[in-house]
């Protein structure tokens, strides 16, 4: 009985949404070099009458009637390239309103000469998620299918996983929604959805090597910036600054760490980081924050890979007050912060 009430409204929730989930593309104009991109195989595509090379390209879904698109960071393959959205057998133009690496999430705006508006997917809590919970997964696969369909279930919650980059830099991703529906190259950057149809995850990596293990950035974390972008035009995202791990019992026995739980602030730069902990001129900085540093609490409340420090933070306003409850040379400190 369940199985063919989930069999209904599935295909109703892709009909519904299918259409608000756009293809992103990174282009060189045809013709011209670049030696820091490495092109296999040229891809030409014509682009409103003008050749381009497909340099790559990842998915996206659009989150407001004007046309603002939700998609990965990790897309943005160069600021160098062309980038153009693919929606509905159209070109459009965009601009590149946010990018951060840190919580992998890009915005762009599609540019319309008539104040054309578009469908727009709802963005629901993924903070209400749970194990075993049916999700759907939609994007454009491999650089060939577009509007590609996946169904799966929630598999974890709360995933932290590194990755290299490819350029010897890792990336740490924290508190990740891990699913077994299907996300390959060029699915990343599409929505997950709940079978009430609305966004709970943003399709991001597939752990290579594993099957049926992909993974997605909650939407929670997307929220806020978007919020942001609509009211403001530019994003005033709460950030200390700092590069750290989460504390577990077995971070604790590899790295003979005094305590089970909290943000450990790692030490700078290395062959692995090549940018340092703490950033300079940041509010961790500006209060004295230290590589070595743990930070067990913020405002009371415990860091563990359950609830990371981002989760925290992002319940938080510029201009609001936090106290991080510290861990320094096994003596607790408290360190009241002004965020900004």
């Amino acid at each position: 009985m369940c199985w063919k009430l989930e069999s209904q409204i599935i295909p109703q929730i892709v009909k519904k949404n299918i259409k608000s989930v756009v293809d992103i593309l990174a282009l060189m104009p045809s013709g011209e070099s670049d030696q820091t991109i490495s092109i296999a195989n040229e891809n030409i595509l014509l682009v409103n009458n003008q050749p381009y090379i497909k340099v790559g390209n990842s998915s996206g879904f659009i989150v407001d009637k004007k046309g603002l698109v939700l998609t990965n960071c990790h897309s943005i393959i160069s600021t160098n390239l062309t980038y153009k959205i693919h929606y509905q057998d159209s070109f459009f133009d965009c601009q590149l309103l946010y990018k951060n690496e840190i919580n992998d999430i890009a915005l762009f705006q599609i540019k319309t000469e008539n104040n054309q508006t578009f469908p727009y997917l709802i963005l629901g809590d993924s903070q209400k998620i749970q194990l075993g919970e049916v999700v759907i997964a939609i994007g454009n696969v491999l650089n060939e299918f577009e509007h590609t369909v996946s169904r799966g279930i929630i598999s974890g919650l709360s995933r932290y996983v590194k990755m290299s980059d490819g350029e010897n830099e890792i990336q740490e991703y924290k508190g990740l929604i891990q699913t077994d529906a299907a996300i390959n190259p060029g699915n990343s950057g599409g929505p997950l959805l709940n079978l009430k149809g609305k966004v709970i995850g943003i399709n991001t990596l597939v752990v290579e090597g594993a099957e049926n293990i992909g993974l997605a950035i909650p939407i929670n974390i997307a929220k806020k910036v978007v919020k942001d972008i609509q009211k403001f035009g530019e994003v005033r995202q709460v950030s200390l600054g700092i590069r750290y791990i989460l504390i577990d019992d077995i971070m604790k026995q590899l790295h003979n760490l005094p305590v089970n739980y909290g943000a450990f602030i790692i030490y700078g730069e290395s062959s692995i980081y090549k940018s340092p902990s703490i950033l300079k001129g940041s509010l961790a900085d500006q209060y004295g924050l230290r590589e070595g540093d743990i930070i067990l609490e913020c405002n009371n409340i415990k860091i563990n890979k359950n609830c990371n420090l981002q989760d925290i933070l992002q319940n938080y306003q510029i201009g609001e007050k936090i106290v991080l409850k510290i861990l320094r040379d096994n003596k607790e400190v408290e360190i009241p912060i002004q965020l900004e």
